[in-house]
């Protein structure tokens, strides 16, 4: 009996160790010569996104095997998740077609209220960049209104109609704190956002690119009310290009008292840590994962990858694939009980809310 169980242990063995020099012969064996290489993206050109998927792989096609050629193809929409969709749709194992992309694309109240029709836990992940803190940006005029319900109420302008990153901050704002806001949805881009807070047309939104950061501080017209904090070596950490704004969480974590409001408030904070990602479809070989996951991470230890990127914005750290995986993973694994409460509450706040 002991016999035949030391045999079987033998053949388990032999079996994982021809199954990871498989793997790895088939990584060795990848060539993408004379290939090009479709990389979506569901935003449009200019995007943080957009940026990071064309900085990223100018440098990355020369550390994949055959140096293929990169077409960035845009199709923004819904905040991506119309993109996702027909990438899911097309989806096959050759590893040509890529996306990269952002938080909401990831972020399952988003899903739930624009129609996705993939699970972006399934997808095979290289790697990506950490969120990095968000400011919410307000003008200083209309400072005192925000806590004076008497007042009139301070215009929140979004992307959209879903909570990117930074808009998280204004939902617990109105819930736990009292703030007097009006949700003003339906811009087109971060950009257009942008240049309506500088004109007047809104008072307040979330940004978080150091450009944007620069050019609206630059104005000294408009301040920095709070900032949603970025995960970093375990720990919520505030962002020093946004000075003294404190992070939300110091703000409201102590008000909280309604469990399910809690854990709503947790999924925020994991949600807020996405940034950006590098993803292939689920059907992708491992050896086709590994060689794309090992050009990655040559990139982005590439000192031309890293100073282009800086220029743009240097505050994002690196999160390599299974930094990655865990965190779409807690994502995913939200409760519907969850997402209710954020899409009741912002009913609550005047926000037109349809679930699929």
């Amino acid at each position: 009996m002991c016999r035949k169980l030391y045999l079987a242990f033998l053949v388990v063995s032999a079996c994982a160790g021809l199954a990871v020099a498989t793997a790895a012969a088939a990584a060795d064996n990848v060539s993408f010569a004379g290939k090009s290489i479709i990389a979506t993206v569901g935003f449009e050109a200019g995007n943080r996104v957009d940026l990071y998927a064309r900085t990223l792989l100018r440098r990355m096609q020369h550390y994949l095997a055959g140096q293929p050629d990169f077409i960035v193809m845009n199709r923004p929409g819904a905040g991506g998740v119309v993109a996702l969709n027909e990438w899911v749709a097309k989806a096959d194992s050759s590893a040509l077609n890529i996306a990269i992309g952002g938080e909401s694309q990831i972020d399952q109240d988003a899903l739930s209220r624009t129609h996705a029709k993939y699970h972006p836990e399934k997808f095979r992940y290289v790697g990506g960049l950490v969120a990095p803190s968000q400011g919410l940006f307000i003008n200083k005029d209309v400072v005192a209104n925000l806590y004076n319900k008497s007042a009139p109420p301070v215009t929140m302008g979004l992307v959209g109609s879903t909570l990117r990153t930074g808009y998280y901050q204004v939902l617990w704002g109105v819930a736990f704190l009292g703030w007097n806001v009006k949700w003003v949805p339906a811009y087109q881009s971060t950009g257009e956002v942008r240049n309506a807070l500088e004109r007047g047309e809104v008072d307040m939104s979330a940004f978080g690119t150091s450009a944007d950061i620069r050019s609206l501080l630059a104005t000294g017209k408009i301040g920095v009310v709070s900032q949603s904090g970025a995960i970093i070596d375990g720990k919520m950490t505030s962002r020093s290009s946004l000075g003294n704004a404190p992070v939300i969480s110091d703000l409201v974590k102590d008000k909280i008292k309604d469990p399910l409001a809690l854990k709503a408030f947790d999924y925020s904070e994991k949600v807020i840590q996405v940034g950006m990602w590098t993803a292939l479809p689920s059907a992708t070989p491992e050896g086709l994962v590994a060689e794309y996951v090992k050009a990655f991470d040559k990139t982005v230890k590439d000192p031309q990858y890293q100073g282009e990127w800086a220029k743009i914005d240097p505050d994002s750290p690196v999160a390599h694939k299974a930094d990655l995986e865990r965190l779409v993973n807690e994502v995913a694994a939200v409760s519907p009980d969850t997402l209710h409460f954020v899409q009741a509450e912002l009913r609550r706040q005047g926000v037109e809310v349809s679930t699929r």
